[in-house]
């Protein structure tokens, strides 16, 4: 799928994309007709529903899920995957799904075919029974006969794709509403990404230890922050700070060590930072909203402090100890776990 998706994002003038999109393309425009209106008043009710829900999308914890759900229940999708765009290299990847038992296949990740087409013709998609062997594996893939798939831009670019399943073909009707609520969601985006940064969740210490929170909290404020970073955030980092034991070095000293080594790095953040243990005595430190530059900055601000601080140890001793990585979204991934690989990777 990936050859795939880089050929027809890079290609120019006929294309694969410009025939699947002029094949499958909607062609009536968003807009309201009163026949619409009258055919599909209960559709019309959920659209209306989906918009209001749109003012509480900011506060909740996985707002990518949240759009996703009312989109299908606007037209009874039984099967959906919101991808989000990569700023650097155009790619797609799933941000939520929904009626996937065991998750969205490895293959889709990344998006298919009529995702890609989807976002560069800028226009829904009404998929049924396709008669492309491509397109018809990649139905078998997403398990269902028929779907839409529809861009939501962000000021004027390409943001997101969301793509909706079931068995029964969609109709043009249904493509429309889509389509005007897909326009709803691009006006609403700059407040939603504000809302959505804003929306903070708590984080309580850990365990007593001043300045420190839980290794589980911090996973769960990573999802909510790097989601924010994908709805058009700053880029954020995370940096994992190691200080190499010293032979024979008794546990009490042990313990006094970390205790110094938590006291000091923590004198450098800013309020909004989180820290906490990683394990085998390292730290893990969150910066939201700081790019890798900035973020290289605040490592080499703590590397100073730690060396010239003394209560490590002799500044040439805590210089052959100390080790600091740093992995930054979205460059070195969207989702924790790329951020954890990419800092296992630097060891």
């Amino acid at each position: 799928m990936k050859m795939v998706k880089s050929d027809l994002l890079g290609a120019g003038g006929s294309s694969p994309a410009d025939e699947i999109g002029s094949r499958y393309g909607l062609m009536k425009p968003p807009e309201l007709t009163a026949e619409i209106a009258a055919r599909r008043w209960r559709e019309l009710n959920r659209l209306m529903h989906a918009c209001m829900v749109l003012h509480g999308v900011g506060r909740d914890r996985r707002p990518f899920q949240r759009l996703l759900r009312t989109a299908g229940a606007l037209v009874g999708a039984t099967r959906g995957i919101f991808y989000v765009r990569s700023e650097t290299d155009s790619s797609l990847e799933a941000a939520a799904s929904s009626g996937f038992l065991r998750g969205v296949p490895e293959r889709m990740r990344c998006g298919g075919e009529l995702a890609v087409v989807a976002m560069q013709v800028g226009k829904p998609l009404l998929v049924s029974r396709p008669t492309e062997s491509r397109l018809q594996e990649e139905m078998r893939w997403l398990g269902e006969s028929s779907c839409v798939v529809f861009p939501i831009l962000r000021q004027g670019q390409p943001w997101g794709v969301l793509q909706l399943l079931r068995s029964e073909a969609f109709s043009e009707e249904e493509g429309v509403l889509l389509w005007m609520y897909a326009l709803v969601v691009e006006d609403a985006l700059p407040s939603l990404a504000q809302s959505v940064r804003s929306g903070d969740i708590p984080t309580p210490p850990s365990d007593g230890q001043p300045g420190l929170i839980s290794l589980s909290v911090l996973e769960t404020r990573l999802d909510w922050e790097l989601e924010c970073v994908l709805w058009g955030g700053r880029s954020s980092t995370l940096l994992r700070i190691s200080l190499d034991h010293g032979a024979g070095e008794a546990a009490q000293d042990e313990k006094l060590r970390h205790a110094k080594l938590i006291r000091v790095v923590r004198s450098c953040l800013r309020g909004v930072d989180l820290l906490c243990p990683g394990g085998a005595g390292d730290l893990l430190v969150f910066l939201p909203e700081l790019d890798a530059q900035e973020g290289q900055q605040a490592a080499q601000k703590i590397r100073r402090a730690l060396v010239q601080s003394r209560v490590l140890g002799e500044e040439s001793e805590v210089i052959r100890a100390l080790r600091i990585a740093q992995a930054t979204c979205p460059e070195q991934g969207k989702r924790k776990e790329d951020l954890f690989r990419s800092l296992a990777s630097q060891t």
